[in-house]
């Protein structure tokens, strides 16, 4: 799960940089006023990425959290 999570924060921070190439180039040939509406697909693409990397390191933490609940589980009582 974690390898596909890293996939896609790849996939979407790359999409963003080509996005935010094809804008500049659009915005180069067409002026702002024609292709300021594209401004927003590398926004998105940005955007989905921090989204991505932020959950991919909350279900890291879970998935510790977790098995150091049932390390300690296993281990049994402390017998203060």
């Amino acid at each position: 799960m974690e390898r596909i999570a890293r996939i896609m924060e790849v996939f979407w921070l790359a999409l963003g940089v080509l996005a935010a190439g094809w804008v500049a180039w659009m915005t180069y040939h067409h002026g702002w006023a024609a292709t300021r509406i594209y401004a927003w697909f590398p926004l998105v693409c940005v955007a989905m990425f921090l989204y991505r990397r932020f959950t991919r390191r909350k279900m890291a933490e879970w998935a510790a959290r977790r098995a150091a609940e049932e390390a300690a589980k296993a281990a049994g009582p402390s017998g203060d």
